[in-house]
């Protein structure tokens, strides 16, 4: 289903949180720049937990041996060969036949290097299996959120948004923790949907994620409080 959730719509739910919000002392770029920020956090939160849940296929076309990091990529799972779909795996840069048969790269500051190994080499275009940032708006309306956003917890987004008018307005001791503790609710309720989101995947070996919500706070507007 297509996301119909605008900009505005967040803005709108955050100001309603509070009586003592006044429209006014936040521009519409503040606003913008605000919801922005907030769903990142949240995209953020999705890349630790599920990665694959906001993800992509970005193809990288080689530049002589090297294919730069996707400029969207919050996490990089998985490479592979786009001309036969081999897997390449990612090695430690100073420890770069750590998988000698397998095809492999290293990164360093942002570009991934072909490694020369038993394999062979990496060549041609590859496939980056990414966790993704969001597509981020640039109005209030009518844009709307990024089309993977799942409207289930747009009161997510709009705790976020009133924590942050909330502390901009000197109310971080009055409103704030009320709000945080809100928030707190909401983001277990979002890491479980992560979590379980696709309960069927079959595994060869056991690798579950033991997810700590503490370590995912500090993500999110207003840290702790």
């Amino acid at each position: 289903m297509a996301v119909t959730t605008t900009g505005q719509d967040i803005v709108n739910g955050a100001l309603a949180k509070s009586s003592k919000n006044e429209p006014g002392n936040f521009s519409p770029a503040e606003q913008i720049k605000r919801v922005n920020d907030r769903l990142s956090g949240l995209f953020e939160v999705a890349a630790r937990v599920n990665p694959g849940f906001f993800a992509e296929i970005a193809n990288v076309a080689e530049a002589a041996g090297t294919w730069p990091r996707p400029e969207s990529a919050l996490s990089v799972e998985r490479l592979e060969q786009n001309s036969d779909g081999a897997e390449v795996v990612v090695v430690p840069f100073d420890d770069r036949q750590a998988e000698p048969s397998k095809l492999s790269v290293y990164e360093w500051a942002h570009v991934f290097t072909a490694v020369t190994n038993s394999a062979g080499t990496p060549a041609g275009s590859l496939d980056f299996y990414n966790a993704r940032r969001p597509v981020l708006i640039t109005n209030l309306t009518p844009d709307t959120l990024d089309p993977l956003w799942r409207e289930d917890f747009n009161e997510l987004m709009h705790l976020e948004v009133a924590i942050e008018f909330a502390n901009k307005d000197g109310r971080q001791g009055e409103e704030t923790p009320a709000l945080i503790a809100d928030r707190n609710d909401w983001l277990t309720r979002y890491v479980g949907f992560l979590q379980h989101a696709t309960g069927n995947v079959r595994r060869r070996f056991g690798n579950k994620k033991v997810i700590n919500i503490e370590e995912l706070i500090p993500l999110l507007a207003g840290g702790r409080g």
